[in-house]
């Protein structure tokens, strides 16, 4: 077998691999090269070589990266990242974004997430209204410095609606995917600086709006327990049956150094690393995603599971978390 042939074999296993199951890799060639379906056989079985305009084609619709081919363990590894700019439509590109790669997972049966978090999940923050009106508002004013918002004070009407709707989606589906999240009793704390931050900036100086915020956090808390309780994400319906089961909460006793998650489809790993506050590195390396698959192991093998038993550590663990909570509602309502 050729060289050429080696590697073109090796990425028509690695677009499989990102492929729901049941769907056929031909029609995709098909569709994203805009050949005919026995070009697309003609690619597949080696017969005809792809050009690098193909290549990159595939390798960008389906965020897998052309280095590694030749040699998984090789020490480049190749990032996509989502370049940002100060403007409602680009953060809905973001949004949009987050969707998709979401519901790519949701469509492979043999999805699993790990998922380790320095701060809330920005899939829970998205789930509930006032925390996703204040999330989107800092992000857009504080990191992104959307000009429109830099003399405005926080209100949750200064959110799009279609910007909640696209949140709700993306939080319902994350709900369905299978997953293992690692949290600290530390990881509250990030979102709770972030208020006090504001509160006392002048940028929140409603009352009632910092009331609906901490109302917002303990009703996370509370379904994040009800969660860890049940062991899945789904807790307002019956749960089918993949969504049984489908949720373990570790609590790291080792401290996180930033958000991220490793995406096991079947024999395909995708890492998603967490940047610049609440932007995303992503890459499919072989080599990168075998070590942060060990990592992720590692961690847990260390950790203390939370859902599903341990009915007092988890109590425990989720009184912490409410006393951080509390006390940072003392300091701004009195």
């Amino acid at each position: 077998m050729t060289d050429n042939l080696k590697l073109q074999k090796l990425f028509i296993e690695r677009l499989q691999g990102v492929l729901p199951n049941g769907q056929s890799l031909a029609p995709v060639l098909s569709d994203t090269l805009n050949i005919s379906i026995d070009a697309a056989y003609r690619r597949i079985n080696g017969k005809t070589n792809f050009n690098l305009e193909e290549a990159v084609a595939l390798a960008r619709a389906y965020n897998l990266s052309l280095d590694g081919l030749s040699d998984p363990s090789q020490q480049n590894a190749h990032f996509s990242f989502q370049d940002l700019q100060p403007s409602y439509d680009s953060f809905e590109e973001y949004l949009d974004l987050l969707l998709a790669n979401l519901q790519r997972l949701e469509a492979n049966a043999d999805t699993q997430l790990y998922y380790s978090c320095l701060d809330i999940p920005i899939f829970y923050n998205l789930g509930h209204p006032n925390m996703a009106a204040f999330k989107m508002f800092y992000w857009m004013h504080s990191v992104l410095e959307v000009e429109e918002l830099q003399t405005k004070v926080f209100e949750p009407d200064l959110i799009p609606q279609r910007f909640f709707d696209k949140g709700k989606e993306i939080y319902d589906t994350y709900c369905r995917i299978p997953s293992i999240e690692l949290w600290t009793t530390n990881t509250l704390n990030s979102t709770l600086r972030q208020i006090e931050f504001y509160h006392n900036a002048g940028h929140i100086r409603s009352r009632e709006v910092n009331e609906a915020l901490f109302q917002d956090l303990q009703d996370l808390l509370d379904r994040l327990n009800l969660r860890a309780e049940k062991g899945s994400k789904v807790i307002d319906r019956v749960a089918n049956e993949r969504e049984q089961d489908n949720y373990k909460l570790y609590e790291s006793d080792i401290e996180l150094t930033g958000n991220g998650a490793l995406a096991l489809m079947g024999d395909h790993k995708i890492s998603f690393i967490g940047h610049l506050t609440f932007h995303t590195l992503t890459s499919d390396h072989p080599g990168l995603n075998e070590k942060t698959l060990l990592w992720y192991q590692r961690l847990v093998r260390k950790a203390n599971l939370i859902s599903s038993v341990s009915a007092k550590n988890r109590y425990q663990f989720i009184s912490k978390l409410e006393a951080d909570l509390n006390k940072t509602k003392q300091n701004i309502l009195g």
